[in-house]
C-alpha cells in the first residue's frame, strides 16, 4: 500500500513535469463563476500539490516504520494489535488521498490546457461538480477508515478527551468517522443540486458542522466516562 502511493505520486509529478514543458511561463490561475480568469501565475505553481505528494508519500515511511517497530517490540498483544491496526490505517489514508488529489490535480492540469484557449472547466457546472464530488468521495474514504485506528498519538481524531481511555477514543472516533461520511454523502448530494457556484461551499459548511459535532460530542462521551469512573470509585 506504502509503495503503491509512492509509485501513484511520482506518476503524478512525472505528468505534471510533462504538462509544465508545454506550457507558457505565466498560465491563468484564478478564475470567477462564469470563467474570466482573476489571476495570472506562474506555470510552476502547479508543481505545488504533486510535490507535497510526494514528499507525503515518503515521508510516511517514518510513522509507518515507528508503528511497525512498536507491534514487533510490544510487550502485550493488545499494544501489539494497536500497532499494527494504526500502521494499517496510516497507510490507508495515505493511500486513499494521494489518489483522490491525484485526480484533483489531473483535474487542475486540464483546466489549465482549455485556460490558454480562454475556456475553463473548473468553471462550468460540470467541472465544479467534478471537483465537489473528488473531495467528497476522500471524506467517505476517511470516514470509513477513521474508526479502525486504534488510541494513538499520531493518527485519528486526535484530542486530549478522545485520547482519556480506550473507550473515548473508540467511541469519539466512530462517531466523527460517521460525521465525515455524512458530510461528504450531503456534498455529493447536494452539488447536483445547488446553484452554480455553491457546491465547495455546502461542501465546507458540511465538513466544519462535522468537525464541530464531532468534538461536542467526544467532550460528552470523556464527561461519562469520568462520571462512570468517580462512581465506581
Amino acid at each position: 500500500m506504502k509503495q503503491l502511493a509512492k509509485m501513484i505520486a511520482a506518476l503524478c509529478l512525472f505528468v505534471t513535469l510533462l504538462v509544465l514543458r508545454e506550457l507558457p511561463a505565466e498560465i491563468p490561475a484564478h478564475f470567477d463563476f462564469v470563467g474570466n480568469i482573476t489571476r495570472w501565475g506562474s506555470k510552476y505553481e502547479l508543481l505545488i500539490l504533486p510535490v507535497l505528494l510526494l514528499l507525503v508519500s515518503f515521508g510516511s515511511s517514518f510513522p509507518l516504520l515507528h508503528l511497525r517497530r512498536k507491534a514487533e517490540q510490544a510487550e502485550s498483544d493488545k499494544e501489539r494489535q494497536a500497532a499494527a491496526a494504526n500502521a494499517k490505517v496510516l497507510g490507508m489514508v495515505i493511500l486513499s488521498q494521494t489518489v483522490i488529489l491525484s485526480c484533483i490535480q489531473g483535474l487542475l492540469l486540464y483546466n489549465t490546457v482549455l485556460a490558454l484557449r480562454r475556456e475553463s472547466f473548473l468553471s462550468t457546472v460540470a467541472g465544479e461538480k467534478l471537483m465537489t464530488v473528488l473531495c467528497g468521495t476522500l471524506l467517505l474514504m476517511l470516514g470509513d477508515i477513521l474508526p479502525k485506528c486504534r488510541r494513538n498519538g499520531m493518527v485519528g481524531f486526535r484530542l486530549s478527551w478522545t485520547k482519556y481511555n480506550d473507550l473515548t477514543w473508540q467511541k469519539s472516533n466512530r462517531f466523527a468517522g460517521r460525521m465525515l461520511v455524512a458530510a461528504g454523502a450531503l456534498g455529493i448530494i447536494s452539488t447536483f443540486f445547488a446553484p452554480k457556484g455553491y457546491g465547495m461551499f455546502l461542501l465546507f459548511v458540511y465538513v466544519m458542522a462535522a468537525i464541530v459535532i464531532s468534538t461536542v460530542k467526544a467532550w460528552q462521551v470523556y464527561r461519562e466516562e469520568k462520571k462512570k469512573e468517580r462512581d465506581r470509585g
